[in-house]
């Protein structure tokens, strides 16, 4: 009998995407034997008071830009074609619709996995999804009732860093090339070309 296909739902803002969200995707894949990857610019974080600064075809034309080589990761516009704000569950429920016969998984930080209670409708989400939770220190606790995977690496990039870095010194070495290239080129967050 054959394996249904195991699917990461990858969410956030992407605000640029850098080396640490591959870098994190790659090792999900490898430690879970992933089929897929789906980053998922989110339109609004329920948890954010602002919007993203890069506009979102920029963000879109970004992801495009540093997954081109990874034939296993894929960028979704669901959220970004939905209504803010962008809620997790509403995500995992359409895409269990498009993706019918799959083993969906749901990727995350341990910064987000320690306050899952302050999601909106949490128990529904891992009805629907295995959690694979990004712990860089090791500190982050099972809990019983929720399926989750613990993956561990780190790599220091910060898009946060990135963005109030780029008006005196675009951090380049955090960055896919042509997303950096793409950054100078389009001026976004204050870079200088």
């Amino acid at each position: 009998m054959e394996h249904p296909r195991r699917v990461a739902l990858f969410g956030g803002t992407f605000d640029p995407i850098h080396l640490g969200h591959l870098t994190i995707a790659r090792t999900a894949k490898q430690d879970l034997d992933l089929d897929q990857v789906l980053f998922i610019p989110c339109r609004q974080s329920p948890h954010k008071d602002r919007p993203a600064l890069a506009g979102n075809d920029e963000r879109i034309n970004m992801l495009e830009l540093a997954l081109a080589e990874e034939p296993w990761a894929h960028v979704s516009k669901i959220e970004l074609q939905s209504k803010a704000p962008s809620y997790s569950w509403l995500t995992a429920e359409s895409m269990s619709r498009i993706h019918p016969d799959c083993r969906l998984f749901w990727l995350m930080g341990s910064d987000q996995w320690s306050v899952i209670d302050t999601w909106s409708r949490p128990e529904h989400l891992a009805s629907m999804v295995d959690f694979i939770v990004h712990d860089r220190s090791g500190t982050s606790r099972p809990r019983t009732d929720f399926k989750a995977h613990f993956i561990s690496g780190a790599h220091p990039a910060s898009a946060h860093e990135i963005r109030t870095s780029a008006p005196h010194n675009l951090p380049s070495h955090w960055l896919h090339p042509a997303v950096a290239e793409f950054i100078r080129s389009r001026g976004l967050y204050g870079c200088q070309s």
